[in-house]
């Protein structure tokens, strides 16, 4: 009896798991472009998220895109709780979402910068990590420096989980999404060669600004 509900139980993390990537991967933003008519792979920056998207179609329909990259990170979390598995598995739900968002099959593994749904992912885990996020994320928005608020943020989370005394598995898995969100600001990254000539990328911009080279301004919106 017990292996049979232990293995119920891995098959519905497994099954919620994948179900998380899948959800995650969605190219919501790149959807709605071909939807106006646009394919956001062919203009502005070529990147599939809200800035672009913004920058080339509209403000109305990039207003859609954040809310739901925000259910893609949002649903799996919701499910898994309510399938009640243990928080370890909850935790993994949003962490696959986040990858998926960042790395789908469906566009070879070159996907969005995952940053609204990571904040989906992790409002369930708690309220007060929340908090914390989305001030950081709307200071460094009134400052028009939402690639620094973004970093702060979630460099910041797994602190404010250990603090508040979140279960361990949920600070852990959110150091995973900030390798997440790291690893996305240097995809594609070139290092400069040296006695060359000027340098065309800056990993220190990448890092604290998540700029990207190319047409987009210094402050470009992380989705």
């Amino acid at each position: 009896m017990l292996v049979a509900s232990s293995l119920r139980t891995t098959i519905s993390v497994g099954l919620l798991w994948v179900g998380g990537y899948l959800l995650g991967g969605v190219p919501i933003g790149w959807l709605i472009g071909k939807m106006a008519g646009v394919d956001l792979r062919e203009v502005g920056t070529g990147k599939i998220g809200t800035s672009n998207l913004f920058r080339s179609v509209g403000i109305l329909p990039a207003a859609l895109v954040g809310p739901l990259q925000f259910g893609q990170g949002l649903a799996p979390v919701l499910a898994a709780e309510l399938l009640r598995l243990p928080v370890w598995a909850v935790a993994g739900a949003g962490l696959m979402a986040v990858i998926g968002n960042g790395w789908p099959f469906y566009f070879r593994y070159n996907g969005g910068r995952g940053v609204a749904t990571a904040t989906g992912a992790i409002a369930p885990w708690s309220w007060l990590g929340l908090a914390f996020v989305l001030l950081l994320l709307a200071g460094g928005g009134i400052i028009r420096r939402s690639g620094l608020g973004v970093l702060l943020a979630y460099l910041g989370l797994p602190v404010v989980l250990a603090l508040s005394r979140a279960p361990g598995a949920l600070a852990v898995t959110s150091v995973g999404v900030v390798i997440c969100l790291l690893l996305r600001r240097f995809e594609g990254y070139q290092f400069r060669a040296h006695g060359g000539a000027e340098a065309h990328d800056d990993w220190r911009r990448r890092l604290v600004d998540d700029w990207r080279p190319g047409p987009e301004p210094l402050d470009q919106s992380s989705v």
